[in-house]
């Protein structure tokens, strides 16, 4: 796993630091052919990478600020590789082999009196964290519709105090449940 880690983290850093047209067409290749490989879904595919579009958007506008079109659209697309990259990642890999990948990863560190298993509580229950955080988005959106208020910025705005008092609020509490469950069951790295 830690092989696969260290690919990861090296194909991310190249994309980054390669500005070669050409290579960034190869990265666009090996992440479809890697879906392909792994028979990933395409319709989730396709979502995930809408989703990402937005922020691509994003920094490609804000980029425009400092450097030009075509410097600015390779910027944007080199998120969109990564995070598609990212994407079959977490697709191919549980959150639990990634952590047992981190705690191999982290090992030397034990050298240095490091306690490394709390660090890889840490990072399961982040990544078991996300669509915990997508699934309360969508439980607040439907508690907002019922009680007939729009979500929108006006909303966001007006009665941000409560909105995110109580998104934290439920966050907090599920983070505090998943460290409990993770305990209870004596999680070891």
């Amino acid at each position: 796993m830690i092989v696969f880690l260290l690919f990861f983290i090296a194909y991310s850093l190249c994309v980054f630091l390669i500005s070669n047209v050409y290579a960034l067409i190869g990265f666009s290749v090996f992440n479809l052919l890697l879906l392909i490989i792994f028979k990933i879904n395409v319709l989730k595919t396709l979502k995930n990478l809408y989703k990402i579009l937005f922020f691509a958007i994003f920094v490609f506008l804000f980029n425009l600020i400092f450097d030009s079109v075509q410097e600015s659209a390779i910027v944007a697309w080199k998120i969109l590789i990564v995070t598609n990259f990212a994407f079959i990642f977490s697709n191919v890999f549980s959150p639990v082999q990634i952590a047992n990948g981190v705690s191999q990863m982290l090992y030397p560190l034990k050298l240095f009196k490091v306690n490394t298993d709390n660090m890889v509580i840490v990072i399961v229950i982040a990544l078991n964290f996300i669509p915990i955080i997508m699934g309360e988005i969508k439980t607040l959106k439907q508690n907002l519709r019922a009680r007939n208020v729009k979500f929108n910025l006006k909303t966001l705005f007006t009665k941000s105090h409560v909105i995110l008092t109580l998104y934290f609020a439920s966050l907090l509490k599920k983070a505090e449940d998943l460290e409990m469950v993770l305990l209870s069951r004596n999680y070891q790295a």
